[in-house]
């Protein structure tokens, strides 16, 4: 039962739809593929929302460098990250990479966990 907790500023996005993906650290048992995820909004806390609940479609390693982005063995180029800010949430790749160096030390080692549609 994988759950996972958003900042509020992601909330409309996932409801909406344009976020249907999520970058985490690796956890002892990584989510898998055909799982349910249980999203939610201040998860462990009193004003604790569920937004919904999703199916798991893919599962990649991920490494944010200072220097680039490495989705499973490959380096992505400006056009792809670019796409990857946007389906993470973000306006662009200069925002995205700024809101990570302001909140995860750097590089970052995880897993970017892929979705379907969200259902209530």
């Amino acid at each position: 039962m994988p759950a996972y907790s958003f900042k509020e500023r992601f909330v409309p996005l996932i409801k909406s739809g344009e976020k249907k993906q999520t970058i985490r650290s690796k956890r002892k048992r990584s989510t898998r593929r055909g799982e349910v995820l249980y999203l939610y909004f201040g998860l462990r806390t009193k004003w604790c929302t569920k937004i919904g609940e999703a199916i798991c479609t893919d599962v990649k390693h991920i490494i944010i460098q200072p220097t680039g982005v490495f989705i499973e063995d490959h380096l992505l180029e400006d056009i792809e990250l670019e796409a990857l800010a946007k389906a993470d949430g973000f306006p662009d790749w200069e925002i995205m990479q700024r809101w990570w160096r302001q909140t995860h030390p750097l590089p970052f080692v995880g897993d970017i966990i892929y979705w379907n549609e969200l259902k209530n």
